[in-house]
């Protein structure tokens, strides 16, 4: 009776899989392989800054063992784009710059990107570079600004650092420049003079404007520096800080693209700073619940916080965001932060509540605090998978718009990633008529229940060693509020 039995669980298997595939999908993802979005992508990575270490109550330093820590964690991620912000104030002493003050909390997070090839985004959140009173630079500050530079590039070698990024959102009322174009421009202007006469200028090249957006109401901050900069500019940066309905409804590519559009043809343009605020009425709901729960955490900001980061959806919406920012030709993304223990607000024991986790949990935030939050695993999965250098390729979505979708490759390896911010599970034929067939794919799902971890912040693929021939249309399932990435990159 065995054969008769075995016979009928193939014909049963059979008869399901082509029910399965010939379901009406809820959506058709189409990759085109010869229309190239981006042939140079940059990458994406993470803001790292010097941790503040004096939270008032307590003097914390970070541990030989946290920093491996971090180190490993980060060595999962892969970074390949990674933002470091100092004040240059914070290394001077009566006016005049001490190089090495303080060179044992900044030099961790350099030695390791240059250990590992990352490009380095290095720049001064602008206190005393300007007095917006007066409309005046401090040319004393700027210049030591660029020796502290020549001291970081030339004296101790990191030539990681590839962009200086002068003043942190210089059009906000909250920076030093008070919303005053002609006073940053003054600024970066002198600095980047400064840099030349180091011959800094062949090995950095300026990053900016650097603005903070939420509309198209702010591109003259691109055509402004285009004008006056581009010679020193050699890669323009947004940040955006959009409401979850901004993003999930598609209405975000529409604002990046402005920008987009804006900056010259040779000169790539990436995501300075990306993170979520709840800033429309459709979000009302999501900003009282962060408000309670930040209220409601002992060390966390009530002002600047996103407490969604202990949540999936938040990793699904970031790649959503990420996707977007893709899709509309930038060239690298810079997730807002790496780690809650390096920015204080308020006060010093109240933290910016944005990371991956808090290393000095263990020390003093609380012991959970130190552990992986989920949306590590998708910034991740989007951050390893897209090597600098690769070709970004364009992706159609056809019939539902809660799916998003990028496709890249690199010197014969590929990554698909598709996004679901909906509420329940969507089926998707995913289809391509030019891309060649891929073997050896790993498939990693992040959604709720459906991640599969190692350790400490290792994620392993749910299936391995898969065939994807794109050519036969394919059936895929994206989990609710989660994210599909299919890859053959061989680490």
């Amino acid at each position: 009776m065995r054969p008769i039995v075995s016979k009928i669980i193939v014909s049963f298997w059979l008869v399901t899989t082509v029910i399965s595939c010939s379901a009406v999908p809820d959506a058709t993802v189409a990759v085109d392989n010869t229309t190239i979005i981006n042939a140079n992508y940059i990458g994406n990575g993470v803001q790292w800054d010097p941790y503040q270490l004096d939270y008032g109550e307590k003097q914390l330093k970070i541990s030989s063992e946290d920093w491996q820590k971090l180190y490993s964690r980060l060595d999962f991620m892969k970074p390949q784009f990674i933002r470091v912000m100092i004040n240059t104030t914070s290394v001077m002493e009566s006016g005049v710059l001490n190089e090495t003050k303080n060179y044992e909390n900044i030099a961790p997070i350099l030695e390791y990107c240059q250990s590992r090839s990352v490009k380095v985004v290095l720049g001064d959140w602008g206190d005393r570079m300007v007095n917006s009173k007066t409309n005046t630079i401090s040319k004393q500050h700027l210049k030591a600004a660029a020796e502290y530079l020549d001291f970081l590039v030339n004296k101790k070698g990191f030539s990681c650092i590839h962009y200086y990024n002068m003043i942190n959102e210089p059009n906000g009322f909250w920076s030093s420049t008070d919303e005053n174009y002609e006073l940053w421009k003054n600024a970066a202007l002198y600095f980047w003079s400064e840099v030349k006469v180091l011959k800094l200028d062949k090995k950095v090249s300026l990053l900016g404007p650097d603005i903070a957006i939420w509309k198209t109401d702010k591109v003259d901050w691109i055509t402004n520096s285009v004008k006056d900069l581009d010679h020193a500019i050699g890669v323009y940066d947004i940040h955006t800080y959009p409401s979850k309905i901004t993003v999930n409804s598609g209405e975000y590519t529409s604002i990046l693209k402005a920008y987009k559009d804006a900056v010259p043809a040779n000169k790539p343009i990436v995501m300075g700073e990306i993170g979520f605020k709840f800033v429309e009425k459709e979000d009302e709901a999501l900003l009282k619940e962060n408000i309670a729960r930040a209220k409601a955490k002992p060390y966390a900001s009530v002002e600047d916080s996103q407490m969604f980061v202990y949540d999936y959806v938040y990793g699904s919406d970031m790649a959503d965001a990420l996707i977007q920012t893709v899709n509309a030709g930038y060239s690298g993304s810079v997730a807002w932060m790496l780690d809650d223990a390096m920015h204080g607000k308020e006060e010093k024991n109240k933290l910016k509540v944005w990371g991956f986790w808090n290393i000095l949990g263990d020390e003093y935030f609380g012991a959970k605090e130190e552990e992986v939050r989920p949306w590590f695993y998708s910034w991740s999965l989007m951050t390893k998978y897209m090597p600098s250098g690769s070709q970004v390729h364009k992706v159609t979505v056809d019939g539902n718009q809660n799916l998003k979708a990028i496709s890249v490759s690199k010197e014969g390896k590929n990554m698909i990633a598709i996004v679901n911010v909906s509420s329940q599970d969507l089926k998707v034929n995913l289809t391509s008529k030019d891309l060649p067939v891929l073997k050896q794919v790993k498939k990693f799902v992040y959604a709720k229940g459906k991640l599969k971890l190692e350790g400490d912040h290792i994620v392993l693929p749910n299936e391995t060693s898969l065939k994807l021939d794109l050519k036969k249309n394919t059936a895929a399932t994206i989990p609710a509020e989660g994210l599909l990435v299919l890859t053959n990159f061989d680490y």
